[in-house]
């Protein structure tokens, strides 16, 4: 298989990840990830069987949200990859009795694997870039706590303050797009891929 050809496969995985992950068809997601596959996200960080039983559980409670996946930026090298996306987050959201949505910017950076014949993702991390809350009622004003927002970097700060709101633990410690953590994970993925 050539190198492009890998780099469509790849980019049609990550497509589908986004779609399987927000019509719930959990069984396809879970195809996704290699076994072994970890993912960490807002609400989430370890094993990719997990945030999938946490993804059908929010599923069937009647929770909303949707993934809009941009152009990604694949590099590969044998039977590994990376793989960064531009990547939206849309939730539909009640926050203290008024209906929000919440949007966030970020990326998905992805450690890509060959399995058994197919591309699979074995680690995904985000980096987060901005986000927003707009409350869905015409001329409704929503009041945030300050010091609940505080305590979330502002990459992904309004989305986190919804979350946690809602009753989830929300990770505090994330990665910021243009901080020493997002040349970290750049790096890292770079000798991942350069290794043996």
């Amino acid at each position: 298989m050539s190198e492009r050809e890998d780099k469509q496969d790849i980019a049609e995985l990550i497509q589908n990840w986004a779609f399987w992950r927000d019509t719930g068809e959990f069984d396809n997601l879970l195809n996704a990830f290699h076994p072994e596959g970890r993912m960490v996200a807002t609400w989430f960080a370890g094993p990719a069987k997990e945030f999938i039983a946490g993804s059908r559980a929010a599923w069937e409670r009647g929770g909303r949200s949707s993934h809009f996946v941009g152009g990604s930026r694949i590099t590969v090298r044998g039977d590994k990859a990376t793989c960064e996306s531009r990547m939206s987050l849309m939730i539909r959201a009640k926050l203290d009795g008024e209906e929000v949505d919440v949007t966030s910017w970020a990326r998905f950076y992805d450690r890509v694997v060959r399995f058994e014949g197919r591309w699979c993702i074995l680690e995904r991390r985000l980096v987060y870039e901005k986000d927003r809350i707009d409350p869905v009622r015409p001329g409704a004003v929503v009041t945030l706590d300050p010091e609940i927002l505080a305590r979330f970097p502002e990459g992904y700060r309004h989305v986190a303050y919804v979350q946690s709101k809602g009753g989830a633990k929300v990770l505090e410690d994330l990665i910021s797009f243009r901080t020493p953590a997002h040349e970290k994970l750049y790096a890292d993925g770079k000798a991942w891929l350069e290794a043996a």
